[in-house]
């Protein structure tokens, strides 16, 4: 890849000068370039991420474009689901171990993100193209839907799907977002934007919340498969504070919660605790697989 030269910095500053001048005069293009950053999440970030040779890879359509997806192993099926801004790459160690007992996992980028179509990425459309995957994994596997794992928003898009889709499979949540309002204002709130900008945007996306994102609020919708959920969250967690599944779990003690330390919202997907409980909540009871060891390293 050509490095940048002065010139294109120079060039590159100067649009960027350009964009942020114009949008005092042209309010749209302000939210049109909140909206690019915030809802099109995808990087070049993902292609660096080398993919274990034993995944299949494949490309899915769905109703509103073209989703990258990978699979591995064989049995009974677990779909992992990442939130915004992440993707199907996070889950591959996890991926690998379930495969070595006796599973399949199956893992896909939402739209906007990794090697997926890139398309705005809301909330709203992430619900639809999980639960596309779900119904097709349900449809298609001999073994069943038998676990369906969550980061994140990808919490959200999880509960939000139809009922008897996910009543009957196991719900693994880690870090969930439970107050969305305030995951996304923050995240709206590191934009490379005029505050004053910033400021209205969230004021639009506030009086807009109670119409199209509180009917989506996790609290409404987890009770009613309260037993078949487990809820994974650290403690540093600084996007998704753990207060909130300690809530939850207090008013619906069916729901197990997992606490573990140090890892933050992300790194807790790799950790070593997480992945003894996942094992231990499908019925594999097998300690001689060292995760960190086999998983993390290679």
């Amino acid at each position: 890849m050509k490095p940048k030269s002065k010139v294109d910095g120079l060039f590159s500053s100067f649009a960027s000068r350009l964009s942020f001048f114009l949008s005092g005069f042209v309010p749209g293009l302000a939210n049109s370039k909140i909206d690019e950053l915030l809802l099109i999440p995808n990087s070049n970030q993902t292609t660096a991420v080398r993919i274990p040779k034993e995944f299949k890879q494949s490309n899915m359509k769905t109703r509103d474009g073209l989703i990258h997806v990978y699979e591995v192993g064989s049995g009974p099926t677990v779909v992992f689901v990442h939130g915004w801004g992440g993707g199907a790459h996070q889950f591959f160690p996890l991926m690998r171990g379930l495969a070595r007992c006796g599973f399949t996992s199956l893992a896909f980028d939402q739209l906007g993100h990794g090697q997926s179509e890139s398309k705005q990425a809301t909330i709203h459309q992430s619900i639809v193209t999980t639960n596309f995957v779900l119904q097709y994994v349900k449809n298609k596997s001999t073994d069943g839907l038998y676990a369906i794992l969550g980061h994140s928003t990808g919490c959200i898009a999880i509960a939000n799907c139809s009922p008897s889709t996910i009543k009957n499979a196991y719900l693994f949540l880690i870090s969930p977002v439970f107050k969305y309002k305030i995951y996304f204002l923050k995240k709206l709130q590191k934009l490379p934007m005029s505050t004053r900008k910033i400021k209205k945007y969230a004021a639009d996306f506030v009086k807009e919340y109670k119409v199209k994102y509180m009917k989506l609020s996790l609290v409404r919708h987890l009770p009613e498969v309260a037993d078949m959920t487990v809820i994974v969250h650290d403690r540093s967690d600084a996007q998704s504070p753990v207060a909130h599944s300690e809530a939850f779990c207090t008013r619906y003690p069916l729901t197990k919660l997992l606490v573990t330390r140090g890892f933050g919202h992300n790194r807790v997907i790799v950790a070593e605790t997480l992945w003894q409980e996942l094992k231990s909540h499908l019925n594999y009871e097998d300690t001689t697989i060292n995760f960190a060891q086999n998983y993390l390293r290679n």
